[in-house]
């Protein structure tokens, strides 16, 4: 695993000149709302393809934001910092195997473009005007247009150019450099509700798979398998996980257990795919009840270990990250905590061991968040 030792965040969102040093094998990202937590983890996730726009697409936040009717051309700027005229993104990510610095760049400007009904890129967000007779089928416009370059070490590696309402971008056949690519798996604090999982990767790990049943007792004691139901039998197009417990007459689907269950099924499964990877935890506490967090977390924290998996979680919490840094009593060496915050306009973290940080909140009575 090509751990990283240091990121250094000049500009993204309302990131402004942050610098986490010293990175540990576990990290954990608290602070006030606002402060920064979930745009480093977006960071560390584009590192899985840095060279490419394509991996910015998925940390827009609006999940369907499209079906929402909000455009490419806005999740993109959103990117930028709001207050910043010259709309620029700099971060340095230093690893034990290489330094790489990435800026992307955003040229604001107008443009007329002519507007019709076949067009792929706006016909979504105007076929009901069109259909309503409330805008002609062929138009010209002025739009805002976004032209945004990607570099890596000073070398330019994408570029795309984005429009006001635009909500398709096309599939380029951009090549990548696969040097720069990394196993980053990234879990949002409502995955569980979408009913994404890696239940493939755990199904190939048989030991792993039966370590996973053993903490599942902790939400459903009468588990016995958890197995791939191919056959179609709600007319979907694929099948459906379902878990054999001695609680139920026959196998039931997953998504009719509470989201406990689903959240402690994604997590684990989730440390299996990241293998000699990166795991990012956003909220990782979510849906996962106090009586249940040691064992899960234990858990979760070992097979990092032994799967060479470096983690960053961020939390609100006060018990969770009290359960995370004594679950495991043995790996408090392997971890950090960093308390974010905002000092005259400029984003700063202090950062204490996974000792220090409990020698602080039990013994001095200071706040980690």
């Amino acid at each position: 695993m090509a751990v990283i030792n240091s990121i250094n965040i000049e500009t993204f969102r309302g990131i402004s000149n942050l610098k986490l040093d010293n990175l540990a094998e576990i990290n954990i990202l608290t602070g006030d709302n606002n402060s920064g937590k979930t745009s480093i983890l977006e960071i560390l996730q584009s590192l899985e393809e840095p060279d490419s726009f394509k991996i910015w697409r998925t940390l827009l936040r609006r999940g369907t934001f499209i079906n929402r009717g909000l455009s490419y051309y806005e999740g993109f700027y959103d990117l930028f910092n709001i207050n910043d005229e010259k709309k620029i993104i700099k971060y340095n990510v230093q690893s034990e195997e290489k330094n790489i610095k990435v800026v992307i760049t955003a040229d604001k400007s107008e443009e007329e473009v002519r507007i019709k009904p076949e067009t792929e890129f706006f016909k979504e967000s105007y076929s009901q005007l069109f259909e309503d007779g409330q805008m002609e089928f062929d138009r010209v416009e002025i739009l805002s247009k976004l032209d945004l370059k990607l570099y890596i070490n000073e070398n330019k590696k994408d570029e795309m150019v984005l429009y006001e309402n635009q909500i398709q971008i096309s599939n380029e056949n951009q090549e990548l450099d696969n040097e720069l690519k990394r196993n980053i798996v990234y879990i949002s604090p409502i995955r569980h509700a979408e009913g994404g999982l890696f239940l493939n990767n755990v199904l190939d790990n048989p030991d792993l798979y039966e370590e996973m049943l053993d903490i599942l007792k902790e939400y459903d004691d009468g588990i016995i398998s958890i197995n791939y139901d191919s056959k179609n039998e709600r007319g979907m197009n694929r099948g459906v996980y379902k878990i054999l417990s001695r609680s139920s007459q026959k196998a039931l689907p997953l998504n009719v257990y509470g989201d406990g269950m689903k959240k402690a099924i994604l997590l684990m499964s989730a440390v299996i795919k990241a293998k000699n990877g990166i795991l990012l935890l956003d909220e990782f506490e979510t849906a996962i009840h106090t009586s249940a967090m040691d064992k899960t977390f234990r858990w979760i924290l070992q097979t990092c270990k032994k799967l060479n998996v470096q983690v960053f979680l961020t939390s609100h919490s006060k018990e969770a990250i009290d359960k995370i840094l004594k679950c495991a009593p043995e790996m408090r060496k392997d971890m950090a905590v960093y308390t974010l915050s905002k000092v005259n306009e400029k984003s700063v973290a202090r950062r204490l061991s996974g000792d220090k940080a409990i020698e602080v909140q039990d013994h001095m009575g200071l706040e980690l968040r």
